[in-house]
């Protein structure tokens, strides 16, 4: 009975051993095939992450995949000067002016200029210009709202790109700023009084070169920040009032010895007039004539005295 169940205990065993060699074996022909899918699945992602192929400029990689680079272009922001002009004819001068000051600050500008000429003869007429500096943003609207003030005579305006104006002073600036660092470093380290002279006029010069770079920057970077417009507004033309008729003119007598007055004094100025005219030739006349009428007087009773004197000889 015992050698039995020993028996059965090993048929048991054996059984268990092929049932697991069995299984070893599938299993080692399911893991190539998983291997295989994913080799696969691996070799298309380069694929599927690429996109289509482009036609040129293609790279290949490992068993011809193929990657494509897509060029990215960074924006640059344009550097604009933003300039314009307008000439707006008005019938109230301070309103306008008023108005257009309210215009540029609201628009977070500002009034750089002002000059108004007002007729002292009459109020609120005359001629004022304005400069004016807004964002670039409210350049066009600035304009037009200007012009609604009153009849728009002339318009101009005009937009200059400066990029690469400013790109370069940028660049000149750095430049320039190393360079005087380098310089001071150098002074730092000089040990002779020669030495410190000769550094420290190279740094003065190379300071001054720097801070005419830094002005143009500053300039040009005002010149960008805020668009210029000047505006000029004039009013209508004034008209000369009509000369009173005659019936309309003042009478009695305050007139007549007002009119008798101006005669006079006309008079007086036509005589003097006439006066300073002769008075080059009276003195010539004097000058010249006297003496010659002196003479021919002498002459005259010299003769005189010599007829005399003959007819008393015996």
């Amino acid at each position: 009975m015992s050698r039995s169940r020993h028996l059965s205990a090993l048929a048991a065993s054996a059984a268990v051993v092929v049932v697991a060699l069995s299984a070893c074996s599938s299993g080692s022909s399911g893991g190539g095939g998983a291997n295989t899918a994913g080799s696969a699945a691996l070799d298309s992602a380069p694929r599927a992450a690429a996109g289509p192929a482009k036609s040129s400029g293609e790279s290949a990689f490992g068993n011809g995949a193929v990657t494509n680079t897509v060029a990215r272009i960074v924006p640059v922001t344009r550097s604009i000067v933003y300039k314009g002009s307008i000439t707006v004819r008005v019938q109230d001068l301070t309103d306008a002016v008023n108005r257009a000051e309210a215009l540029a600050n609201g628009s977070g500008g500002l009034v750089a200029q002002e000059q108004t000429t007002e007729d002292p003869r009459h109020r609120g007429y005359g001629q004022a210009t304005l400069t004016l500096r807004v964002p670039p943003a409210d350049f066009g609207h600035t304009l037009d709202a200007l012009g609604d003030l009153g009849r728009e005579l002339d318009r101009s305006r005009s937009a200059e790109d400066v990029t690469t104006q400013v790109a370069d002073v940028d660049s000149r600036v750095r430049s320039a700023q190393a360079s005087v660092a380098r310089v001071r470093t150098l002074l730092s380290r000089a040990t002779t009084v020669g030495e410190v002279v000769r550094i420290e006029s190279e740094l003065s010069q190379r300071e001054s070169d720097l801070e005419s770079l830094q002005a143009q920057q500053k300039a040009l970077a005002g010149l960008t920040d805020l668009a210029t417009v000047a505006v000029t507004f004039v009013t209508p033309a004034h008209h000369v009032a009509p000369v009173q008729p005659a019936h309309h003119r003042e009478l009695g007598f305050v007139a007549g010895l007002k009119g008798g007055w101006d005669a006079f004094a006309a008079a007086v100025t036509v005589a003097l007039t006439v006066l300073g005219a002769v008075t080059p030739f009276a003195l010539v006349v004097t000058l010249v004539g006297f003496p010659a009428l002196m003479l021919l007087r002498r002459r005259r009773s010299a003769g005189a005295s010599a007829l005399a004197g003959g007819d008393t000889s015996p």
